[in-house]
């Protein structure tokens, strides 16, 4: 259990039992003091730098995720590496490369299982599958983007291949399955869980579907080549098209509204005409345009009609930039200061009602009596100051803006009739430029109450005075207007070098555009090219993938057929593979490869397998042993090198096989033979006595000389003498010393008047009684005629090997000394005969000298350990 919880890769700690102890304390301690409350408002610079960083190393935004799971997560990662604030644990993220996939781990949350909310997935197969294969046009094409681990993909796999196995046309099947996390594709790809997934997926479909291998459950490979893992991103990449179905469940919930937004629209792209879309539980597009709800409960909807729209892509091309022609471009918010302090500052010079404008007209902030100069009009709200004030003071307020920020003059204008609540009153406005360093530019505007408005001359004044104050009142407006025209002839001037310049940056973009254009369609042919390359490759690789699987089953079944146990080593002598029968001999298990063999405990009564092993790999030769089972079973071990096609040693084969009946049998037949061969033995004892017996008997009834008698006798007890020593010795020959031994007994007392003198020899059964009956005859004329007749008389036999070309020779010389002269015999007998032929391919030479008599014989001998 343990080992499955760290291959699973959701631990954070893998720590020894005691350390445990020691740590939950602190991590539930932790817990308490971090909230996730106390994580955003003043950390909010904070959160930002960890988003802007984690961006950086790894290429993803999680800047637009909803900002609660963000500060969840974080404030966990927090926990667990001991972080009390986020500046500190922005310290350690920079500190710790790996810090940074663990925390992106956790932001990408991959929780999923096989036929999540199973309600879902049964009306998604009920509703939405069959209508797939009814109007399928060539392949049916899905896309599961967020896959996580791969238990979503493979469950609508297999809702798919039920209902293809329920249709008369089985179109072809394509899933494209998505996540942004690496190492869950890598889970994904191996397409291996754990037993577990047993509550989730039925009995039938785990027949079905799955193959069971020790604790974990494969997916087959019917199911398996329908899905193509790829590491892709839904916001930052281009989406997949042609798309018939669209399952992404649990996403979206992590996201704001803008980018579940975007989202939609990509999904509606993606999906042909009539597509659905599949979501999870918590998750809606209501309201949407772009899609019609099919079934609520399990949130599946369907693309609706219209023109599909463009997904936002990312910029490859950028061009030069077109500046804004009325307005400067605005101040960010956050680049000023408190307004408000800036505000009263101004109101101590000044006390009309006012409102701070920036560059872009844009307005700040208001005093708290200028509400009755200002009238929104209908439509979206606006936030711009000209926008904003009551219509009478709109031109006013433009003229004195565009003299503020471009000439950083002040203005005041003249009184201006403006209706409040059916009466009209004179105001003026004062707009009075603020300028500081380092600082934006910014207006102030103040709205001047001349009281109420005059609507005519006055009745008491002269007819002069009258006309004269006209003229004064038609001078002022003359005036004014000669202003408002001189502005408004700047400002045709400015727009107009603004537009001059717009035109030819647009002549450029479109040149450029459509030099991209031209390059674009070059490379639409060039990945036309590519993509063909790619289809023929793909279908090599299919073939080759066959071709593999048909080779791997077929040793699959051969290696089960043989029922051989067979263990696979690395040079390092660590598991690369072994067959299940091994687990009889071997203590192994399932997830055992990759170990040492030295780590696990055997039922052999044999302890050199890595030695042996080392052995085979240093030498090359194959090595064969028959070793014993603590069971009372023998195996033959055999242990080869491993060669690869290229014929290069990639470790050793090992393989056990099951000898016992054959040991048994050997051994019984051993028993057999020996039992034989004594019978044998006591047999030919028996028929040589009775030999000896008949013959005596017939040499005495016929009057056969005594010394005859003798004779005959002495040389059949030479042959059962040489008989015994082979029955001894199991027929496996008999040392050449040892024989003579046997047959010159009575001349080796303690007066030994018979030197032996050579090397060891073993002669073999079939010279060994020829060769005794030679020494016997040898011995018996000496003792009659020869050396051993005489008290001073000695007899020397010695012999050597000579190593010849081709063969071995047995060089044996009887020398006699101290006896009587010795001449050749005017007739030969029996004895004579023995001597020169009675032992098969050897040359005998006699030699009768003076001194005594010289025989040598020279013999072929076979070679060591050949000698039955």
């Amino acid at each position: 259990m343990p080992r499955s919880a760290i291959a699973s890769g959701v631990a954070d700690l893998v720590l020894p039992v005691r350390e445990i102890a020691r740590r939950m304390p602190e991590l539930v301690r932790s817990k308490r003091e971090i909230r996730t409350e106390e994580l955003s408002g003043p950390d909010e610079e904070a959160l930002r730098r960890i988003l802007n960083y984690l961006r950086m190393k790894t290429g993803h935004d999680f800047s637009h995720y909803k900002r609660a799971t963000i500060v969840r997560r974080l404030a966990r990662r927090m926990q667990v590496t001991r972080s009390e604030t986020l500046d500190g644990y922005m310290v350690h993220l920079r500190e710790n490369a790996e810090e940074v996939q663990a925390l992106l781990a956790d932001l990408l949350i991959s929780v999923t299982s096989f036929f999540r909310d199973a309600a879902s997935f049964e009306a998604l197969a009920r509703e939405v599958i069959p209508r797939l294969f009814g109007r399928a046009e060539g392949a049916i094409r899905v896309w599961v983007p967020g896959c996580a681990t791969g238990e979503e993909v493979f469950s609508i796999a297999i809702l798919l291949l039920e209902e293809m196995a329920r249709q008369e046309d089985r179109p072809d099947i394509q899933i494209f399955a998505s996540d942004l996390d690496s190492s869950a594709l890598t889970v994904a790809r191996a397409a291996s869980y754990p037993i577990a997934i047993q509550t989730d997926v039925s009995e039938e479909r785990l027949r079905k579907f799955f193959v069971r291998e020790g604790d974990h459950y494969s997916v087959k490979r019917e199911v398996r080549d329908l899905v193509v893992f790829a590491q892709h991103s839904i916001l930052r990449d281009p989406p997949f098209s042609h798309v018939d179905l669209v399952s992404c469940r649990n996403l979206l919930i992590y996201l704001d509204r803008d980018l579940q937004a975007q989202i939609a629209r990509t999904f509606h792209y993606a999906l042909r005409r009539g597509g659905y879309l599949f979501l999870g539980a918590s998750e809606t597009i209501d309201g949407h345009a772009l899609f019609r709800l099919v079934n609520r409960d399990a949130r599946i909807f369907e693309a609706a009609e219209g023109a599909k729209e463009l997904p936002p892509l990312p910029r490859v091309i950028t061009g030069p930039q077109i500046a804004p022609m009325a307005r400067a471009p605005a101040a960010p918010k956050d680049a000023r200061g408190n307004y408000g302090v800036e505000h009263r500052h101004a109101l101590e010079i000044s006390a009309p009602p006012s409102i701070l404008v920036d560059e872009a007209h844009r307005i700040l902030n208001l005093s708290d009596s200028v509400g009755r100069f200002l009238l929104h009009a209908a439509g979206p709200p606006s936030t711009l100051a000209p926008d904003v004030v009551r219509p009478e003071l709109r031109l006013d307020l433009q003229l004195g803006l565009h003299r503020a920020f471009e000439r950083s003059e002040p203005t005041i204008t003249l009184p201006v009739p403006v209706q409040f609540n059916g009466a009209a009153r004179q105001v003026s406005l004062h707009v009075q430029p603020m300028s500081r360093e380092a600082e934006p530019k910014s207006a102030l505007v103040f709205f001047l109450d001349g009281g109420r408005a005059e609507i005519g001359l006055s009745s008491s004044s002269t007819q002069d005075e009258s006309a004269s104050a006209l003229v004064t009142h038609l001078r002022s407006e003359l005036s004014a207007t000669q202003n408002h025209l001189a502005t408004a002839r700047a400002q045709y001037d400015t727009v107009t070098e603004e537009l001059r310049a717009s035109n030819e940056e647009l002549q450029s973009i479109n040149e450029e555009y459509r030099s991209t254009a031209e390059e674009l369609e070059t490379s639409k042919e060039e990945l036309q090219s590519i993509n063909e390359e790619l289809q023929t490759l793909n279908n090599e690789l299919k073939l080759k993938l066959d071709v593999v699987s048909r080779a791997n089953n077929d040793l699959q079944n051969l290696m089960s057929a043989t029922d051989v146990a067979t263990l696979f080593l690395s040079p390092a002598l660590r598991i690369n593979r072994f067959t299940p029968t091994l687990a009889e001999i071997i203590n192994v298990a399932p997830g055992d490869e990759g170990r040492p063999i030295s780590d696990f405990t055997h039922r052999l009564d044999y302890d050199e397998l890595a030695r042996d092993a080392r052995r085979v790999l240093a030498n090359l030769a194959p090595l064969e042993r028959t070793v014993h089972t603590k069971d009372g079973r023998w195996l033959l071990m055999r242990v080869r090198p491993y060669r690869t096609l290229e014929d290069k040693i990639d470790g050793m084969v090992v393989t056990f096989v099951d000898v016992t009946e054959r040991q048994e049998a050997e051994s019984r037949w051993e028993q057999r033979q020996q039992l034989l061969v004594a019978e044998l033995s006591h047999r030919v004892k028996n028929t040589l006595a009775t030999v000896q017996a008949i013959v005596n008997q017939t040499l005495r009834d016929k009057g056969v000389v005594p010394d005859v008698q003798a004779a005959i006798g002495s040389r059949l007890q030479a042959v059962s003498l040489s008989h015994d020593l082979l029955v001894d010795r199991d027929w496996d020959g008999v040392e050449l010393e040892t024989i003579a031994r046997s047959q010159l007994g009575p001349y080796l007392g303690e007066k030994s008047r018979v030197r032996l003198e050579g090397p060891a020899v073993n002669l073999s059964a079939q010279s060994a009684i020829p060769f005794g009956l030679l020494l016997h005859e040898l011995a018996t004329n000496a003792a009659k005629y020869g050396a051993l007749s005489k008290a001073n008389g000695e007899v020397s036999l010695s012999w050597e090997v000579i190593q010849g070309e081709r063969n071995r020779k047995l060089k044996l010389v009887w020398r006699e000394s101290g006896g009587p002269r010795v001449e050749p015999p005017a007739k030969t007998g029996f004895g004579s005969y023995l001597i020169e032929h009675g032992v098969q391919d050897a040359e005998i030479k006699r030699d009768y000298r003076s001194s005594g008599l010289v025989c040598t014989l020279e013999m072929p001998i076979a070679p060591t350990g050949d000698q039955k």
